[in-house]
């Protein structure tokens, strides 16, 4: 079926034979049901993956469209006319709380799918804090992710209503996808994880879905490539942890009669992270290791 026909005339895509975008009816019907149901003080998650743990699957490209139709269903049902566009795209958890505030309300937000070594534990404590902080605002969450089964359980079970496997078809052809409802997505996290097993459980329908971005393309390449190099940069900045081992080193070199011991109470530490800070320092400065992460550091 086509939506949007207005703001998708003919032209808008290579090969377009009518107005509008092609979306899945049996997708839209599901996502009518969700957009209908947001005024009542409703925030839905949905989580797209690809079960092969490939890239280039098109994640992104159909994520954005989801999100697009969300919209679409909630301006038809509500006589709102709230946009998307590339406004409702993050690229890193900690700026999916801070753009939820600033999108209207019934919005759709994607969470595109980023590159670090906090991937998971950043992901985490942004879930928490979003449920905690956001959770009135009535909107749609997508967040791309690259595997379904390491996702904590009260995420993949209960928060979301929904999760999507995108996939290739024959040939690396890209635009298939399976839709796991709330039960499906249940029984597969609860099945398959042990083993990582995608076969675990049935898919609640299977689809196909069109090329082409719901954004400006040129203006999605441009906010990822800008993410991409302020990531890079803050990758080269010193940790917390390497700037408090470092502070302790020097503490220990220059004050006379200090111990390990002292310093660690001081610091509010454990010995033995007192003792991590002056060889994971010594290591830094040797070139020969990184400092290790301890949990036990408070701040």
């Amino acid at each position: 079926m086509k939506i949007l026909k207005e703001k998708y005339p003919m032209g808008s895509f290579k090969g377009q034979k009518s107005d509008g975008r092609y979306i899945d009816e049996t997708l839209y019907s599901n996502i009518k049901i969700l957009a209908e149901k947001a005024k009542d003080d409703m925030t839905f998650l949905i989580f797209f993956f690809s079960s092969t743990l490939e890239v280039g699957t098109g994640k992104s490209v159909f994520a954005s469209q989801v999100a697009d139709a969300w919209t679409y269903a909630v301006n038809e049902h509500l006589g709102t006319n709230i946009p998307f566009d590339i406004n409702n795209c993050v690229f890193k958890p900690k700026d999916l709380i801070d753009r939820a505030f600033k999108v209207p309300k019934y919005s759709a937000i994607v969470l595109d799918e980023w590159e670090d070594s906090h991937y998971w534990s950043e992901l985490g404590i942004t879930l928490r804090q979003f449920f905690r902080k956001c959770r009135q605002l009535n909107l749609l969450i997508i967040c791309i992710i690259p595997n379904f089964f390491q996702l904590p359980l009260g995420y993949a079970i209960s928060r979301s209503v929904a999760a999507i496997d995108v996939k290739f078809g024959n040939g690396f052809e890209r635009g298939y996808f399976d839709f796991y409802n709330f039960n499906q997505k249940k029984e597969l996290y609860i099945k398959g994880k042990k083993f990582h097993n995608y076969s675990a459980a049935s898919p609640s329908f299977q689809g196909v879905f069109a090329n082409g971005y719901a954004y400006d393309e040129v203006e999605y390449r441009k906010a990822k490539y800008k993410d991409m190099v302020e990531s890079d940069e803050e990758d080269k900045r010193p940790t917390e942890k390497q700037i408090r081992a470092k502070l302790f080193k020097q503490l220990y070199q220059n004050l006379e009669g200090i111990t390990v011991k002292k310093l660690s109470e001081a610091f509010g530490v454990s010995d033995r992270t007192g003792s991590r800070y002056l060889s994971s320092e010594k290591d830094e400065d040797e070139g020969t290791a990184q400092p290790t992460e301890d949990s036990g550091v408070t701040i």
